[in-house]
């Protein structure tokens, strides 16, 4: 029995067959090999690449480029260069136009004015209260006299423009004025005014969203944001808190090395003199200002922008002595090498 049983186990026993390899397995391998490469080089394709900024060498030398009469007291001030020659223009705002000037060559240049139309405001603001932003091709300028914003924009050589909607475009929202006041908030919260910078960058090239709120008290309130190289993933980097700071303040890069900077004015009573100073937001706590400049008039605007076309963003300074209707343009920066 037990011989019988080893010959069926033998019998029904298993014996490998080598394989013989057939030529497309091998295409097949190598198909795969190169969707792999393109799966690779497509991911790699689409990844964001970061760009460090370059530094530029500046000094500071604040001078007066020029003024201009604008008919009516200045309440806000922006900067683009939206006809495409290279150069930014500076767009004034008064209660009554948006006026348009070049700060390129050796004086201020008027380039255009457009009237705000349509209802007045009201009721009217104890103060008046003007806002500017670049959209796109176009500036849009509301103030508290008006009903609706005013949409500025070139048609060839001829600014032109046309009403918006109602209430003031602050970091992206739209707010409205406390009724009769010069604040968009009541009571402890009053907010005077907010600055946002998203096209910012850290020395490494990391996107920075930066945000600054002035409070009714002349504290300007900043927080830094650290984002992943595609702009999402935000981690707070930084926050700070500047005291006596007026309605004119601006948030950039100045040197373009990776640190944003407050340029801010003096909490100034109407009449007094002014002052504006570029603190850099570096490290946890606020240093002493990188450079300050005192005036005998004060800081109705404060932008950044390449005003002369020579490829570095200028901080322009706009200082006019109280009511006055003429107001004095300031180059803060100017190129310096090392």
């Amino acid at each position: 029995m037990l011989r019988r049983a080893l010959a069926v186990a033998a019998a029904c026993t298993i014996v490998p067959v080598p394989r013989v390899a057939r030529a497309d397995d091998d295409y097949l391998a190598r198909l795969a090999a190169a969707v792999r490469v393109q799966l690779d080089d497509a991911a790699a394709a689409h990844r964001v690449k970061l760009v460090p900024p370059v530094r530029v060498n500046l000094r500071w030398s604040p001078q007066k480029l020029g003024s201009v009469d604008l008919g009516a007291p200045i309440v806000a001030i922006a900067a683009a260069d939206l006809d495409g020659d290279g150069r930014a223009e500076i767009y004034l705002v008064t209660p009554r136009e948006v006026v348009a000037v070049s700060v390129a060559g050796k004086a201020v240049r008027e380039l255009g004015r457009v009237a705000f139309t349509g209802e007045p405001a009201v009721p009217a603001s104890r103060d008046v209260v003007g806002v500017a932003v670049v959209d796109g091709n176009a500036v849009v300028a509301a103030v508290s006299a008006w009903a609706t914003e005013l949409r500025v924009e070139w048609r060839g050589k001829t600014l032109t423009g046309k009403p918006g909607a109602a209430g003031f475009r602050v970091c992206g929202d739209r707010l409205q004025l406390s009724p009769g006041r010069n604040h968009f908030r009541e009571g402890d919260d009053a907010l005077f005014g907010a600055r946002c910078s998203v096209d910012l960058t850290d020395a490494a090239g990391y996107p920075l969203r930066v945000r600054g709120e002035l409070s009714a008290a002349g504290t300007l309130d900043i927080t830094v944001a650290r984002c992943d190289a595609d702009g999402a993933g935000c981690r707070p980097a930084g926050a700070y808190a500047i005291k006596d700071v007026g309605y004119a303040f601006e948030i950039a890069d100045v040197e373009r090395d990776g640190t944003p900077d407050a340029i801010v004015s003096s909490a100034s009573a109407p009449g007094d003199g002014d002052a504006i100073r570029v603190i850099p937001l570096s490290g946890s706590t606020l240093g002493k200002p990188a450079a300050a400049k005192t005036f005998i008039g004060g800081v109705a605007g404060i932008a950044v922008a390449d005003g002369d076309g020579d490829g570095v963003a200028d901080v322009l300074a706009v200082v006019r002595l109280a009511g006055a209707t003429r107001a004095d343009l300031w180059r803060l920066y100017e190129p310096w090498p090392r």
